[in-house]
């Protein structure tokens, strides 16, 4: 249940760097370890200063409650239902934000609609006024491994933003780091 894969540095986290640019926004790499997901990699933009939004804990090999994180959410939707459930038993939902969903049953379908559409959006869920966006990225042998992310400010960012701009650049970059993975 835990994804530990080693992540060298090199020119491959330069997709997120790139992407940083194109958006003026922050983007991160992270793994599941058991109910905490851990930032591999991150890209800060320097272009806007008011973009540099870096949300507590996304630091590299800081460690985040899966549950209240987009990357932790897409993760933990890739398993199959009976090992989420294992996982609620062994870990608890606690509210971090009036937003945290701390309902077993709301989670595990939260879970499930994330699970459909292959990307999870979280709003001010680990921490007021951060909205943030992921999607799964999976080894050459189909297996997920990692999430990717993008990060924004809630008071400048909503769903339709998300899903038509960035999305479609996420997968996209997802695609592309599968490769070199």
């Amino acid at each position: 249940m835990t994804y530990k894969y080693a992540f060298s540095c090199s020119n491959k986290w330069d997709h997120l760097y790139l992407l940083s640019l194109k958006t003026a926004l922050s983007f991160s790499v992270a793994v599941l370890d058991e109910h905490e997901v851990v930032p591999v990699a991150k890209s800060v933009s320097p272009q806007n200063d008011s973009a540099k939004i870096s949300p507590l804990g996304i630091h590299l090999g800081n460690r985040l409650p899966a549950y209240a994180t987009s990357t932790g959410k897409i993760l933990l939707s890739r398993l199959n239902k009976e090992l989420q459930i294992k996982w609620l038993e062994r870990h608890s939902l606690k509210r971090l934000t009036p937003y945290t969903l701390i309902d077993p049953d709301g989670f595990l379908a939260v879970l499930q609609d994330i699970s459909h559409h292959d990307y999870c959006i979280c709003k001010e869920e680990h921490e007021l006024g951060v909205t943030a966006i992921a999607v799964p990225i999976l080894n050459s042998q189909g297996d997920t491994i990692a999430a990717l992310n993008c990060i924004g400010p809630s008071h400048r960012i909503d769903d339709q933003y998300f899903i038509q701009q960035i999305l479609p650049l996420l997968k996209q970059t997802a695609h592309e780091l599968r490769a070199i993975l």
